[in-house]
């Protein structure tokens, strides 16, 4: 107890220990409460700038969302499935080419209008045929390639393979060998004819026939009709009025490969009719503006073969829906798959991509959470070490303050600045 008495007796000496208070505080006035303080703001900003991160990553999620149920929606599929939905509508196409060839037929009116006017131009005895691509359609359906090449129909088609690997199916390719614990029956009850020497005794041998096998060999001829009183079979003497010898290239052919795609399924061939569309609705929409504008001072066609405004609108309407069926972003995809199904990977990983950029920024806003989480912590501790420095300095200014007060008879003391 002597011992410390001394030690503190040496530290008071020459106000050793008022200097030392002294340094403790400036040092905590003026370096550790302001860098705790400032570190403390700057987490407040970074807190505030998750915050912000996560409503943005919020507006870009609903942004994806519509983005992705819109894609569906234009090529017409739910979305949950996405290439077993996609490969069902690319096999349901050709259903469409008929009903768009069905509805091809009301077009009738419209080609014959541009034909008598195409017709009407010309010179008297001169001929020309136009749009008969899209005649053919209309007169006879969404028929092969090889009926609309050669002008007859095949005798069969062999459609082209078209494959696609659906991954979406879970199939199972283990074999069930019926484990089911239960023993194989070897049937002991079957009779292999293991007959004992006493059965056999007793006449259980195999009858073999002793008797002999009649071949034939009697020695009798046949009788080709080669002399005798036999005829001979004159060619000339058959009926083949009844005998159809069938010619070869085209007639009675098989339709293969391209031919024995459709005229709307065929890539060529579509878009030979889809040009011709464009053609027929260029002049509706040039006879339209005639028939609706009095300030045109040259008419295209006699007065002959107009019409009212009314009629070629309703027949410009069906030419574009037509063609706006065929050339819309759905069809333009679902026929890039049945001419290249490897083209299902490509279409079906835009969608994918866009859940995997959902699943990215989803992923983004819980690392952002938890860091907002984590500075909110580090804040709080921060707040915590402030205080008690703060009240750490109050303390010793105190002390100092009473200290310096004993020295001048009880006066008072106050520090400023801490």
């Amino acid at each position: 107890m002597k011992d410390w008495k001394n030690i503190i007796s040496d530290y008071e000496t020459e106000n050793v220990y008022l200097a030392e208070v002294a340094q403790s505080i400036i040092q905590n006035v003026a370096y550790e409460i302001p860098g705790l303080k400032k570190h403390n703001q700057k987490l407040e900003s970074t807190q505030a700038e998750c915050i912000k991160k996560q409503d943005n990553a919020r507006k870009r999620v609903i942004e994806l969302d519509q983005e992705y149920k819109k894609q569906c929606q234009q090529l017409g599929i739910e979305g949950v499935k996405i290439k077993s939905e996609i490969i069902a509508l690319a096999k349901d196409l050709p259903d469409q080419y008929e009903e768009i060839a069905t509805e091809a037929k009301g077009l009738q009116a419209a080609v014959q209008l541009y034909q008598d006017f195409v017709q009407a131009n010309l010179d008297e005895g001169v001929e020309i045929k136009v749009l008969e691509n899209l005649k053919f359609l209309i007169e006879h359906g969404d028929v092969t390639t090889y009926e609309w090449k050669y002008g007859e129909k095949p005798v069969s088609i062999e459609h082209p393979f078209l494959e696609w690997q659906d991954d979406d199916k879970e199939e199972s390719n283990e074999i069930d060998f019926g484990d089911d614990g239960g023993d194989i029956d070897f049937g002991d009850d079957i009779d292999f004819g293991d007959t004992d020497a006493a059965e056999t005794a007793e006449g259980g041998e195999i009858d073999f026939g002793e008797g002999e096998i009649d071949f034939g060999d009697s020695g009798a001829e046949i009788d080709f009709g080669e002399g005798g009183d036999g005829e001979v079979l004159e060619l000339d003497d058959v009926d083949t009025s009844a005998i159809i010898v069938e010619e070869g290239g085209i007639q009675g052919g098989i339709a293969r490969d391209q031919d024995a795609l459709s005229l709307l399924d065929n890539r060529r061939t579509r878009v030979i009719i889809i040009d011709e569309l464009e053609e027929l609705a260029g002049f509706l929409t040039q006879r339209l503006v005639e028939a609706s504008s009095d300030s045109i001072k040259f008419d295209m066609v006699s007065s002959s073969h107009t019409q009212d405004s009314n009629t070629l609108r309703r027949l410009l309407d069906g030419v574009e829906g037509i063609a706006s069926r065929l050339t819309e972003l759905k069809m333009q995809q679902l026929q890039t798959l049945r001419d290249s199904p490897a083209y299902t990977d490509r279409l079906v990983d835009t969608f994918k991509q866009k859940l995997r950029l959902k699943e990215k920024v989803l992923s983004s806003i819980e690392d952002l959470k938890q860091k907002v989480q984590e500075t909110e912590e580090e804040r709080s501790r921060g707040a915590e070490q402030i205080k008690v420095l703060q009240d750490r300095v109050k303390s010793w200014r105190e002390e100092v303050e009473q200290d310096i007060s004993k020295r001048y008879k009880g006066r008072k003391v106050t520090i400023s600045g801490a």
